[in-house]
């Protein structure tokens, strides 16, 4: 049996397994109007019996399922050495369930029923994870935000915004890993806090101030969000309306 590959020249495809239809029917339709390629299962055996043969680059799993959970279906597709990213689909936010989907073998989850401008950058950012990386990115242009990794300067409608050096550290290691949680203990090692019991609140302010100075608000597109004693996930929805 051949492991799971993921080629980066073919369009994105996405196993998508969910037994409501309206709302199978909802997510196939919004995810097919930003171009994805996706192949919807109603049944855990149904994506399984598929994915032993077939590629894809995504999974989009449910939890509760007719005939067997969604974690089920990926353990057994990583006994066999073919299971793709999978972003966890939860209708649950409690830690306990979270933690269990990602021990489990999750990439990501993200709650029902989800934004789909949320579930477009969940994807995405799973995508650049998983992608081969032939350049260094050195300058990125995200709606009203250009952030210049090369010269280490970022601009907010064209004017460089003034960033401590501290701040500065913050924001290109979150811009860097857009999408993905980013533990605290990472972020308190950026900043040098080794006494988290006594330093509880740096990371906290620093923070707040990255929010302020570079406009990162649902207006311009933007989620910076604090996940529950995890950390933080910096995410680019849509851009604002014109």
């Amino acid at each position: 049996m051949s492991s799971y590959t993921f080629s980066p020249d073919t369009a994105v495809k996405i196993a998508f397994l969910e037994d409501d239809p309206v709302f199978a029917a909802d997510i196939c339709r919004e995810l097919k109007a930003r171009h994805y390629t996706v192949t919807h299962f109603a049944t855990g055996q149904e994506c399984l019996s598929h994915l032993v043969n077939h590629d894809h680059d995504v999974c989009l799993f449910d939890w509760h399922l007719p005939d067997m959970a969604g974690t089920e279906v990926m353990a057994r597709l990583k006994n066999i050495n073919r299971m793709p990213p999978v972003i966890f689909m939860t209708g649950n936010d409690a830690e306990e369930d979270v933690t269990q989907v990602l021990m489990a073998g999750a990439d990501d989850y993200i709650i029902k029923p989800p934004m789909i401008a949320v579930l477009h950058a969940r994807i995405q950012a799973l995508l650049r994870r998983i992608r081969p990386r032939d350049t260094v990115v050195q300058r990125e242009e995200i709606g009203r935000l250009v952030i210049d990794y090369h010269n280490k300067v970022i601009l907010l409608n064209g004017a460089p915004v003034a960033l401590t050096g501290t701040e500065a550290t913050l924001a290109f290691d979150l811009f860097m890993q857009r999408g993905r949680v980013v533990s605290r203990q990472h972020l308190y090692g950026l900043l040098g806090i080794e006494d988290v019991a006594i330093d509880t609140r740096r990371l906290d302010v620093h923070i707040s101030h990255l929010r302020r100075k570079l406009a990162l608000n649902a207006a311009n597109g933007w989620k910076l969000t604090s996940i529950y004693q995890r950390g933080y996930r910096l995410e680019f929805l849509e851009g604002p309306s014109k």
